[in-house]
């Protein structure tokens, strides 16, 4: 899929504030193309532009850090009707590599899509869910952590 470079931007700066991430965490997962495309392919050009460009107004009015952007997020977005399913899905495709069927009341109001199934997006989105960097583990049996990492104390708290 061809991307139109300007959704790119707001989609990232709205996963990063959505899950507490910094962009270059997001990036260094190797999956921000693919959970972009996802979102495009299941909710449709026409909705996923409107959510990066209400994203990209809001970083415009208020910037992209502080307390007056994260209130306008919870405001725009999480709390709309139309974008509020779709950023919870994109929290927990980041968190987990699952795509959740949207709510039906969101179908019926906005239309359906056959890649709108609940399911594990890739292997790839699975191994790099952030989850197991938030509880310092490793996806069990896909990434392992070397040999006799179980005698070692957990670094610290990241986050």
């Amino acid at each position: 899929m061809k991307k139109e470079q300007y959704s790119i931007e707001p989609f990232l700066d709205l996963s990063a504030i959505l899950t507490g991430f910094e962009r270059v965490d997001l990036l260094g997962t190797g999956m921000v193309d693919i959970y972009y495309d996802e979102v495009v392919n299941v909710v449709g050009k026409a909705t996923s532009r409107e959510l990066w460009e209400t994203t990209a107004q809001i970083i415009e009015r208020s910037g992209k850090d502080g307390r007056k952007f994260e209130t306008a997020i919870r405001r725009e977005i999480l709390a709309s009707a139309k974008f509020g399913p779709i950023a919870r899905n994109i929290i927990q495709m980041w968190y987990t590599g699952i795509w959740n069927e949207l709510p039906q009341s969101w179908r019926d109001l906005y239309g359906t899509s056959p890649d709108d199934t609940t399911r594990i997006i890739s292997s790839e989105a699975y191994q790099q869910g952030l989850v197991w960097e938030v509880i310092e583990a490793h996806p069990p049996a896909a990434k392992q952590p070397g040999f006799a990492s179980w005698s070692y104390r957990p670094s610290g708290d990241k986050h």
